[in-house]
């Protein structure tokens, strides 16, 4: 299948780009490279392009001829679409727009959207089925629940399918430590941070919060493995002339606080993360993790890795050579 990946370069996008070529699709990539690296594969197609240029996105569609586009692109951190909601808006929602823009000029027959467990805000219930209301706490989370209406109702005038996929928390690297998260100043993620920090390459680590009603004061997280938020991506495009549709949650399906995930990294790491406490964020939720039960029944998808295997891989990318580069931005 001809496949074009917008963010292909970055974090989640690159893993999705590796996983398409080991199953011989095709592969086109547009990302600005802002905060990542241009795409290591020979063998795929790359635009340099914002996917706020609408012409430049319609033009790669064009000349890429996609059958379906898997849409990652995006800004993804709570606290900067705070301070600047404007950016977030234009980059999430306008994006997406001109993505969608680009899919209905190159009649692409499926759509594939990298979306946020942040739509739910902070469930009164865990684990959180997608059913459960759309509560976004961030501009953030407002961007991304926007951009799943949008998706979805232009899916339906034009009469081709969509699917959301709404993750939770993406950890970890590949197993032979070749491909991880770059860190960039404009990284939030808690496991690169906390290994920098561990390394004595970053400052130490700000704690938002130890006073979260939960059992060890810190907020709760569902971490899942990079390597299966690929695998989901390329299975949402279907098989054999099946296209699924709708929108599935994809996580472990259990709780971590940020107690034992920091515990975990001192475990795997053997090094202390140095730490200072700070207060919560604004439109941080309290804790949540996912019902994958819809995602294991429609996609037969299921993860793989379990937390100590996510912040060993992790380890290894960020001690290693590789670890240590930088994006611009």
């Amino acid at each position: 299948m001809r496949v074009l990946v917008t963010g292909g370069s970055g974090y989640v996008g690159s893993f999705v780009v590796r996983r398409l070529l080991e199953e011989n699709h095709e592969v086109t990539v547009v990302d600005s490279l802002v905060n990542s690296l241009r795409p290591k594969f020979a063998e795929v197609h790359f635009y340099q392009v914002d996917v706020r240029d609408r012409v430049s996105v319609c033009a790669a569609a064009s000349q890429s001829r996609p059958e379906a586009i898997i849409h990652c692109a995006g800004l993804k951190s709570v606290a900067e679409s705070v301070e600047h909601p404007w950016v977030y808006y234009d980059v999430n929602l306008v994006g997406t727009l001109n993505v969608l823009a680009a899919a209905r000029e190159a009649e692409v027959g499926h759509f594939v959207f990298s979306s946020s467990c942040s739509v739910y805000g902070s469930p009164q219930i865990s684990p959180v089925g997608e059913n459960a209301p759309t509560l976004p706490l961030s501009p953030y989370a407002h961007t991304k629940l926007a951009a799943e209406n949008a998706i979805r109702t232009c899916a339906q005038a034009l009469g081709t399918t969509f699917v959301n996929l709404r993750y939770f928390n993406a950890a970890g690297a590949a197993e032979d430590g070749s491909y991880g998260e770059l860190v960039t100043r404009n990284t939030t993620q808690i496991l690169p941070l906390a290994f920098m920090a561990a390394l004595r390459q970053r400052p130490p680590l700000q704690l938002f919060g130890r006073d979260y009603p939960t059992y060890d004061g810190t907020a709760v997280r569902d971490y899942v493995h990079v390597e299966d938020l690929a695998r989901a991506h390329v299975t949402a495009l279907g098989s054999h002339g099946h296209r699924p549709q709708g929108t599935f949650n994809l996580g472990r399906g259990e709780g971590t606080s940020i107690g034992e995930l920091l515990a975990a990294i001192e475990r795997v790491s053997d090094l202390q993360v140095p730490v200072i406490d700070a207060s919560r964020r604004a439109g941080d939720p309290i804790e949540t993790w996912a019902d994958t039960s819809f995602a294991k029944s429609e996609l037969n998808w299921a993860t793989q890795f379990d937390l100590e295997e996510i912040v060993r891989s992790a380890w290894r990318w960020h001690s290693g050579p590789s670890g240590k580069l930088t994006a611009v931005g």
